[in-house]
C-alpha cells in the first residue's frame, strides 16, 4: 500500500517473514534494499534497509506521518514523520512465526557513538530453539 495514504487501507500480509519483506518493499512513498538472507540464531530471516523515498512530503499524508507497518488494521504502529529516518530490518520465521527486530536512525545529530551503539545490540539478538522436552 501508499505509507503516505494508509488510513483505510492497512491489510494484513499474513505471518510469514516473507510476506513482510514482500509488503515492505511494494510501498509506495517508501524505498528498501534487496533483501538479503541472513541467519539469527538457529533460525533463517532476511535482511534490509528501509527509508523515505526523497520526494515525500510527510506533512501531507495522513496523520502528518508515514506508516511503515502497524499491529492492526486501525491505526499505524510504526511510522517516519521526518525525511532523514530509516531503519535496518531483520525479519525472522519463528517456525511459522514471524519476528520483526529493527535498528532506527531517525535523526543525524544522533551521536555516532550511540548509533555504534545501537547497532552492536541489534546485531547481538539471536533467536534459538528450544531444546527442552
Amino acid at each position: 500500500m501508499d505509507a503516505c495514504k494508509w488510513r483505510g487501507a492497512l491489510s494484513d500480509d499474513g505471518p510469514s517473514a516473507e510476506a513482510f519483506v514482500t509488503a515492505m518493499a511494494a510501498q509506495t512513498s517508501t524505498t528498501s534494499t534487496p533483501p538479503a538472507k541472513v541467519m539469527v540464531g538457529n533460525y533463517s530471516g532476511f535482511e534490509f534497509d528501509h527509508s523515505v523515498e526523497g520526494s515525500v512530503d510527510i506533512k501531507a499524508c495522513d496523520g502528518g506521518k508515514l506508516c511503515i507497518h502497524s499491529e492492526t488494521r486501525s491505526d499505524c504502529s510504526r511510522w517516519y514523520s521526518t525525511q532523514n529516518e530509516h531503519e535496518t530490518y531483520r525479519v525472522v520465521d519463528l517456525n511459522g512465526q514471524r519476528a520483526v527486530v529493527a535498528v532506527a536512525h531517525i535523526d543525524e545529530t544522533i551521536n555516532p557513538e550511540l548509533m555504534r551503539e545501537a547497532r552492536a545490540v541489534f546485531d547481538s539478538i539471536v533467536f534459538k530453539a528450544d531444546k527442552t522436552s
